[in-house]
């Protein structure tokens, strides 16, 4: 059995950045998962971050590893706004900033969190057994991924949610159904249509949404009266990018209903000319029955006018998600049982810990409780810094030697303590 202090479940924007804050603070911490899994593994190769490059930058606290650095490093040229970001790009940099930020993790899968003298054990599926006195989690979305009821008892060969496709290869010569009209929704569409497959976005909306283009050459005045912001322009984003913690000072159902209802779907500025007239965009359609026959499926979608039947190879449901701590597998009942939550989600503290003393939520999973910007990797510098100022206050700290560069060194170096 392994014993440390913090252990960081997750190693995606947020589990890296916070442990990069853990390091630099001398704070021992060790990270459990692979890489950038989500992102490597369940996003579309050809996919581009919606979120400008400003706005996708990983954290560590002297800002020293930014995308800036990393596209100077390999000699490439930066702009922060109007120079999409490729998935490809972005995993290249995550690796980086790992490298940079000497943090490393164990390629592991946890399957069991409970309760345990002064802490938490953490079983693992190798067979390994960490104890823990405190937990971040940091798992991400796809947990959580949200399937139309109107799907249900369908063959899984039939249907997919849209975080299940890395590889289209799948459906050439095939006719494919999408349902949703955010980001992932059009994006698949436009990579598919690319690779001249059939298809076709269905969307509840009666319109879809697409972002506005950004004006380099705009105005000092224009700059000041509608700022760029972590999750988009404008000073209300200024404020829910910037005030996470002024956003928990709010109403809870307040809270609530302003992370369900802001920041809904739309597809980014530089995809709509590769989507537009490209294959068709039906809005104010919906599934009202699918039925399998013959190895496809029947849809019967409606629309204000009328009801047609499509018939279709494949269904994917690009419909977002929703928290519910219920499904994350690996919490024991006992524990889940403990965490207090509203609505699904977690009631956190400001230093993001819930009901149950050293159990921390970051990222998607505390968006209710600091709002939207914990849904997208510019929240991740927020969790990292708070996480790492409460521990300053509240944990004895390891002793630490300081590296050329001014870095804390834990002298128990946690990369070596599990193998």
């Amino acid at each position: 059995m392994v014993k440390v202090e913090n252990a960081i479940v997750g190693a995606g924007p947020y589990g890296l950045s916070i442990a990069a804050h853990f390091r630099a603070a001398g704070i021992e911490s060790l990270v459990i998962g692979q890489p950038m899994a989500s992102w490597r593994n369940n996003m579309p190769e050809g996919m581009i971050l919606k979120s400008e490059p400003f706005a996708s930058n990983l954290s560590d606290p002297q800002r020293r590893y930014t995308l800036e650095r990393f596209y100077a490093s390999r000699g490439g040229a930066y702009r922060p706004i109007g120079s999409p970001l490729s998935i490809a790009d972005f995993l290249d940099y995550a690796r980086w900033f790992q490298q940079q930020t000497r943090i490393e993790a164990v390629d592991a899968t946890l399957i069991d969190l409970r309760q345990a003298d002064d802490g938490f054990e953490l079983a693992l599926a190798d067979g390994g057994v960490i104890t823990a006195r405190r937990v971040v989690l940091a798992t991400g979305y796809l947990p959580f991924k949200r399937m139309p009821s109107v799907l249900d008892g369908l063959p899984s060969e039939l249907i997919s949610h849209s975080s299940e496709h890395r590889d289209l290869a799948q459906f050439a010569g095939k006719d494919v159904t999408i349902v949703g009209c955010g980001q992932s929704a059009l994006e698949l569409a436009v990579l598919l249509h690319e690779q001249e497959v059939n298809v076709r976005v269905l969307a509840r909306a009666d319109r879809v949404a697409w972002g506005n283009a950004p004006n380099l050459s705009r105005s000092m005045l224009r700059r000041l009266c509608y700022p760029d912001a972590g999750i988009g322009p404008g000073w209300r984003s200024v404020v829910v990018s910037e005030l996470p913690n002024g956003f928990r000072r709010l109403p809870r159902q307040f809270r609530h209903d302003y992370v369900a209802r802001s920041w809904g779907p739309a597809g980014a500025w530089w995809l709509e000319q590769r989507a537009r007239d490209r294959f068709p965009l039906l809005s104010s359609h919906a599934i009202a029955h699918a039925v399998e026959r013959g190895g496809k499926l029947a849809l019967a979608v409606q629309s204000p006018e009328k009801t047609v039947t499509i018939e279709t190879d494949h269904v994917i449901a690009a419909t977002g998600y929703r928290v519910d701590l219920d499904r994350i597998q690996y919490l024991s009942p006992g524990l889940r049982a403990k965490i207090r939550t509203y609505e699904g989600a977690p009631i956190l503290d400001r230093a993001l810990q819930s009901s149950i003393a050293g159990l921390h939520f970051v990222g998607v999973t505390s968006a209710q409780s600091f709002g939207p910007v914990m849904r997208f990797v510019y929240g991740a510098k927020h969790a990292a810094a708070l996480l790492t100022a409460h521990l300053r206050k509240d944990v004895p700290r390891p002793s630490v030697a300081a590296d050329a560069a001014g870095n804390a060194v834990l002298r128990t170096d946690p990369r070596s303590i599990y193998r």
